[in-house]
């Protein structure tokens, strides 16, 4: 009997890497922080301002992350990528718990609660914030090498889909933040890029959801 260890799993480790893809692992997050860093906060380092763009990181890097799959489906070259997606999905959580975390002690004070407060107005915004980090967490957890090994392989695929979801409940915590009397207002331009690069992303995974099968490997 092959053990479930013995089967390869649909997904790409990252032991035997070379320096260059090492360089390749930490460019894009380090690349995207000055991006957001000079761009979008112009240099400042104030509470609110690191709050939006830990937040604006963990988006970009996510939905980066989550287009490779469905992307390589059209673009055979891009499949080259894909052995920097745990590095890349990691990376979004780490910056999206650091989001939290300011959240909860700038604007909350210490008290993790007050996301709870239904009768708040951004109540709904804040939960599906909160529940897309429960998500990734999961998601972080599993990529774990050791524990990789001891997970059906179909079921590790099926934890790993759920980045989507994070990553629709991340959109949906953005709109709903943004929102001033029932309008949507980014007013600066790589926010609204952010916005609806993730949003596009999310409806080019459902679109090829629907399309026939050509390889499950590249989903």
């Amino acid at each position: 009997m092959v053990k479930l260890s013995q089967i390869p799993h649909p997904y790409h480790h990252s032991a035997d890497k070379n320096l260059i893809q090492r360089l390749i692992d930490w460019a894009l997050p380090v690349g995207l922080f000055i991006l957001y860093f000079t761009l979008y906060n112009f240099g400042k380092f104030t509470p609110p301002e690191m709050i939006k763009t830990t937040g604006l990181m963990a988006i970009a890097l996510l939905s980066i992350t989550l287009v490779i799959g469905p992307l390589s489906r059209f673009v055979p070259s891009i499949n080259v990528f894909k052995a920097h997606r745990k590095f890349w999905g990691i990376s979004s959580f780490v910056f999206l718990v650091i989001h939290a975390c300011l959240v909860v002690i700038i604007y909350f004070e210490l008290n993790i609660f007050g996301i709870f407060n239904t009768a708040s107005p951004k109540f709904i915004g804040l939960f599906a914030g909160f529940i897309s980090l429960l998500v990734l967490l999961l998601v972080t957890v599993t990529s774990n090498h050791r524990l990789i090994k001891h997970l059906n392989p179909e079921m590790w695929k099926k934890i790993q889909t759920t980045s989507y979801i994070a990553l629709t409940l991340a959109v949906i915590h953005f709109y709903l933040m943004e929102l001033k009397d029932g309008v949507l207002v980014i007013n600066r331009s790589l926010g609204q890029i952010t916005f609806w690069f993730a949003t596009i992303v999310v409806l080019f995974r459902l679109i090829v959801f629907f399309l026939p099968k050509k390889d499950e490997s590249q989903n």
